[in-house]
């Protein structure tokens, strides 16, 4: 027979995650916090009878404007260059004390797609800047792996 206290533990983590906490991490850019990220599609395509390959959507990236231009200066190198500079990114979601759960590596992104929202001189809203990456893989760690993870 389980404790009351032990079936609470247990069923707190069947208990889904919100999706309002996470932390995003971007190999070599220092300021890389995110108010939205929204995911790409992972398809397998099948190629011949056997042969098949995995196609990604982009990664949307949004943040508000601030005095950093990172985001932009990615993108600007990554337009300009016969090769363009890839990073992993790396989405973290957090639990409720703030502790690393589950981990999505998007191995090789690049930028492709820039956006800025719109001004307003009647409005009273935050600037939004977007950046939209391909990706070459994604790994994913769940649970403990999640946390343990975190510089693989």
């Amino acid at each position: 027979m389980t404790s009351p206290a032990r079936q609470l533990a247990q069923d707190e983590r069947r208990k889904p995650f919100g999706n309002m906490r996470f932390r995003l991490e971007i190999d070599g850019l220092q300021r890389t916090g995110a108010l939205e990220v929204v995911f790409p599609e992972a398809r397998v395509v099948r190629l011949s009878r056997k042969a098949r390959s995995i196609e990604y959507g982009t990664l949307s990236l949004r943040r508000g404007v601030t005095d950093s231009g990172e985001w932009f200066d990615w993108w600007d190198r990554s337009r300009r260059s016969k090769a363009p500079v890839k990073r992993n990114v790396a989405v973290i979601l957090l639990d409720e004390c703030g502790s690393d759960i589950n981990r999505w590596t998007f191995v090789g992104a690049t930028p492709v797609g820039y956006l800025l929202s719109n001004l307003n001189a009647l409005g009273n809203e935050v600037l939004i800047e977007t950046l939209e990456l391909v990706i070459a893989d994604l790994k994913a760690s769940f649970g403990s792996q999640g946390a343990s993870a975190k510089k693989k």
